[in-house]
């Protein structure tokens, strides 16, 4: 397994560099959206703007290291019969959406840090004080927010052996997302029943959650709570995807590509 991962790996890393401008169009596109929600926030309410700028800054990285995009991948793979091509294979097609998820967040990784390094050399209100014990929880959160995306874009995705348009039905999670999540403000912002609902579904722990930790705005407990309850969603996504899995290979009618 591990050879196996090392040269897909490889095979998307080769890729992502055969569509470098691509890829560019798309990490700048991702950063609009947080840019522009950010500079509304600072002219609503200027004496928080250094809070708003180490927030939505935060926002982009987490954004970019939690993404996923597998789900219109696999509605169009199926939709047009070329995932049938990966079904055949000993390996587990999620592997290679697995792949694809590590290489280009490494990517990303190794832009944005030196980034902010940069910027905050300039920008004091990006520059952060925490101790190595909260950057572990800090990256702890970001790992398994990605999980929970992919995990939820995935099993979305898979609905494509029943549905022939599932990226709409997942844009109305991401408009869902954009609140709960924190991406369009921070969560204490929010209606306090907003407040309460974003604890106890999934899309907060997607993005907000790491923030919090980052900037200092859970505590031990909350984190611990937030923690239990990302690893709950985890599992059912799991349990979920399995189910939806195999029963879509009983459905999979293995035509066209």
């Amino acid at each position: 397994m591990v050879r196996k991962y090392v040269a897909l790996l490889r095979m998307k890393y080769i890729e992502m560099l055969a569509y470098r401008l691509a890829t560019i169009v798309w990490m700048t596109g991702a950063i609009t959206q947080p840019l522009i929600t950010m500079a509304v926030w600072m002219n609503i309410d200027p004496s928080q703007s250094d809070a708003f700028f180490f927030y939505f800054m935060a926002v982009i990285f987490v954004e970019r290291m939690t993404s996923a995009w597998d789900v219109w991948e696999l509605d169009r793979e199926i939709r047009e019969g070329t995932f049938s091509n990966y079904i055949i294979r000993q390996l587990h097609p999620i592997h290679w959406a697995i792949a694809e998820n590590v290489v280009y967040k490494l990517l990303f990784l190794v832009i944005l840090v030196p980034i902010w390094a940069v910027a905050a050399l300039f920008a004091p209100a990006l520059r952060f004080d925490i101790s190595g014990g909260q950057l572990l929880l800090f990256l702890a959160a970001v790992l398994l927010g990605a999980a929970l995306r992919f995990l939820l874009s995935y099993t979305c995705g898979l609905l494509g052996f029943w549905v022939t348009k599932v990226a709409a039905i997942y844009g109305v999670l991401e408009v869902i997302s954009l609140f709960l999540s924190g991406r369009i403000a921070p969560l204490e912002m929010l209606p306090p029943f907003l407040q309460q609902w974003s604890i106890f579904l999934p899309f907060r722990y997607m993005i907000g959650f790491p923030i919090d930790i980052i900037n200092k705005a859970a505590n031990g407990d909350g984190i611990m709570k937030g923690f239990v309850i990302a690893l709950i969603w985890a599992a059912v996504f799991i349990i979920v995807l399995q189910f939806v899995w195999k029963a879509g290979l009983k459905k999979n009618q293995a035509v066209g590509g």
